[in-house]
């Protein structure tokens, strides 16, 4: 057997998002099980297992090509014994009560949401959720928001010059609301711009003033800037399709500053 399994930092973020704690003792709680949604070569619940975090695991995946290669790093580190491999999309080859834990990673936020969203009842059944999108977060904070769920804690992870927002959603609220953290102004419209923004970026990170968010928000303040100095200078500026991408860019700057000025308040 090898002796360790290096998980990149992404991989990293999410295997300690997961607490297999009860939420009185905060001791860890035998026969924890975790369903691991897109599991690709396994690597979540194999380190989990090794690190003694969970005791089992349900490791499913759309493509039977990586469960091969998750049955042989399976066998690799000695764990066959504690990972069921099940073909599945999304959560249909889950049954409620199989598992405390659940984990998807690894895809686009909009696919993640559809899997949240399809069966409330098999999502509600997990006691906590790790949640990593690589694209379209905010689909994925509004289905949490639409099953009655609560981000309590988020992180940001840089990696290869991507950021990737690490989710861990619970079933009750731990510190107060935090839907419409940056504030409440007097229009309808303010207070739609300010859900997306939560939306778009995290709640919980613009409420505990996140460092890694906020480069992301300058960082993606600077990608708005050369798309709309770019759009500016387009040969067919004011041709339909431009004038729609600039309204587009104009919005997501609007959200980027609205999230950044929550950092700037005492």
């Amino acid at each position: 057997m090898a002796a360790q399994l290096r998980l990149s930092k992404r991989l990293t973020a999410i295997a300690g998002m997961v607490t297999a704690a009860g939420p009185q003792d905060n001791k860890k709680q035998n026969g924890y099980c975790l369903c691991d949604v897109g599991t690709d070569h396994a690597h979540i619940p194999i380190r989990l297992l090794l690190d003694g975090v969970i005791d089992r695991s349900i490791a499913m995946d759309v493509i039977e090509g990586p469960l091969e290669k998750a049955r042989e790093n399976i066998a690799l580190y000695g764990v066959s014994d504690k990972i069921e491999l099940r073909l599945s999309d999304g959560l249909d080859s889950y049954r409620k009560g199989e598992a405390r834990g659940l984990v998807i990673a690894g895809m686009g936020g909009r696919i993640m949401s559809r899997i949240l969203l399809r069966e409330p009842d098999k999502t509600l059944d997990f006691s906590e959720i790790i949640l990593q999108p690589q694209a379209d977060p905010e689909y994925v904070r509004r289905a949490v928001r639409e099953l009655g769920l609560f981000i309590d804690r988020e992180a940001v992870v840089l990696e290869d010059n991507k950021y990737y927002p690490v989710m861990h959603v619970v079933h009750e609220e731990t510190e107060g609301p935090y839907w419409s953290l940056l504030g409440e102004p007097g229009s309808e419209e303010g207070r739609e711009l300010c859900e997306q923004a939560e939306d778009l970026f995290g709640p919980v990170l613009i409420r505990d003033r996140d460092d890694m968010l906020r480069s992301y928000l300058l960082w993606q303040k600077g990608v708005n800037d050369r798309i709309l100095y770019s759009l500016g200078r387009a040969s067919d500026a004011e041709s339909g399709a431009i004038k729609e991408k600039k309204e587009q860019v104009l919005l997501r700057e609007k959200l980027i500053m609205t999230a950044l000025r929550y950092f700037e308040r005492k």
